[in-house]
């Protein structure tokens, strides 16, 4: 059975590891503890680093893992940061480190893309929701949307959300790549042996079937079609193997530590919700982090930390809030890091066992982190102000960037004194710019000093000392992820 989410492994994970769970899986920026020493413990979530595998802030040591990427086995250089992975293991919550015995990555979609728009394109029926948390692998250029053209085929990972797939890692498939799409199945017509999966429809006449307990899928079961062939016009694939990808709770009666990071997906209250389709509740326990229980909604991003009951529902012990990566900073690094922080054009940005790392250059290292940054290396910080009001950024992610002259700065506009006005104290000098939308429209100076106020504005230009003389400014009406 191909592994998808946690659902489909934890029993096997925790039998591997042991039996039940003693151990705590929350980070050591989480609450403390109730249990010391490693423990056993399936988590889901966003590759942040490498030099063994990070993810959920915890590194887990892979030496002798069994790695698979789309159900082949991989070495470690064949994942990529951003990717979402699936590790089966042992944590020691007190020193943030885990042994790993299976890590797996399965790409949320496989294909042609159909159709680019603002902030998302269609890939196999799926939107797919692209913002500050995708990453993007080499060979598309510009790394944004502006790389790539209808037709390309591309493979996507991510989280699921209510409105798609939150993209955390977009890169070009291989040729020959088998066409892969994960979703819940809605229409299933046994007669037609036919599903959808969102604006796909699958036909499974001529397909393997394995996992299903009833011996082929059913309304609501999360799937995996993989290979076969696709007829663009009628969004059809007839696939080669279908595979389940969540077993029926009510055979599940176990009970196991886990950790989940995805977007809630559904939400009726504070006690039933999902987290990307895995059920999910929370106690009068419950510890909350970068946010209160008010903030549990649709579309939140989380990382939940737990033990899953009888009934398969992830019973949270503390829930994460992820905020949206609204700042951004493309920059010559102009002194040397200390600790875990360094400035680019004055602003003191702080990295964390949650930053996603990676190197750009040419013939860039997988194991990228803070230790290998040089002077006069060109970064791209995004993150969010932390604390709130101190003008400092906590990056979400770190990138080494090809050697440019160029620099970016996005964020709030604030202090306008025409020509100037200020992002996160940063001095912009709009003297010699061009003003306009992100979506593409223009503007005057004096139309975009009345209407920048409250509004996220990115600029290009030079920077001389802390300030950047600008050539491009716009505004930004559009969401991050």
């Amino acid at each position: 059975m191909i592994r998808i989410t946690l659902l489909t492994i934890i029993a096997a994970g925790l039998a591997a590891c042991g039996g039940g769970g003693s151990g705590s899986s929350m980070p050591s920026t989480g609450p403390a503890p109730s249990a010391s020493g490693p423990g056993p413990v399936v988590t889901s979530g966003t590759i942040t680093a490498f030099g063994s595998v990070y993810v959920n802030a915890v590194r887990y040591d892979v030496s002798a893992a069994t790695i698979r990427k789309n159900g082949s086995a991989v070495p470690q250089s064949g994942l990529a940061v951003g990717e979402v992975a699936l590790v089966t293991g042992q944590q020691n919550p007190q020193t943030g480190q885990g042994t790993a015995s299976d890590v797996d990555v399965e790409d949320s979609v496989v294909g042609p893309i159909a159709a680019i728009g603002t902030g998302q394109l269609t890939v196999l029926g799926q939107t797919v929701l692209v913002g500050a948390s995708t990453s993007f692998g080499a060979g598309i250029t510009p790394a944004d949307l502006g790389g790539l053209k209808v037709g390309d085929a591309i493979e996507v990972s991510g989280l699921a959300a209510s409105a798609g797939v939150n993209a955390t890692r977009i890169t070009r498939a291989q040729p020959g790549e088998p066409l892969q799409v994960i979703g819940t199945v809605s229409n299933l017509v046994t007669a037609t042996h036919s599903f959808a999966l969102n604006g796909l429809t699958v036909d499974f006449s001529a397909a393997t079937l394995s996992g299903f307990a009833a011996g082929g899928p059913a309304n609501g079961n999360v799937v995996l079609a993989r290979g076969g062939t696709f007829d663009a016009t009628l969004v059809r694939l007839t696939a080669a193997a279908v595979m389940a990808g969540v077993t029926d709770p009510r055979e599940t009666t176990f009970a196991g530590r886990a950790e989940q990071e995805g977007v809630i997906t559904r939400f009726v209250s504070a006690v039933d919700f999902d987290v990307s389709g895995f059920k999910t509740t929370t106690t009068s326990t419950t510890v909350y982090l970068n946010g209160t229980v008010a903030d549990l909604a649709l579309n939140a991003r989380v990382v939940v930390r737990g033990t899953v009951n009888a009934s398969a529902v992830l019973v949270a012990d503390s829930v994460t809030f992820e905020p949206v990566a609204a700042l951004a900073v493309l920059a010559p690094l102009t002194a040397a890091p200390a600790g875990n922080s360094f400035t680019l054009l004055g602003v003191v940005i702080t990295v964390d066992a949650n930053t996603r790392f990676e190197d750009k250059e040419s013939g860039g290292l997988q194991t990228f982190t803070l230790g290998n940054v040089n002077v006069g290396d060109s970064l791209l910080v995004r993150g969010y102000e932390s604390p709130t009001g101190s003008g400092r950024i906590l990056a979400t992610r770190v990138e080494r960037e090809p050697p440019q002259t160029t620099v970016m700065v996005r964020g709030l506009f604030a202090s306008p004194a025409p020509p100037l006005f200020r992002i996160l104290g940063i001095t912009i000098d709009t003297t010699s710019a061009t003003f306009g939308y992100e979506e593409g429209a223009g503007l005057s100076a004096v139309q975009f000093f009345a209407q920048a106020a409250g509004q996220a504005v990115e600029v290009e230009g030079t920077a001389v000392g802390n300030t950047v003389n600008a050539s491009s400014v716009l505004i930004d009406t559009g969401v991050d992820q």
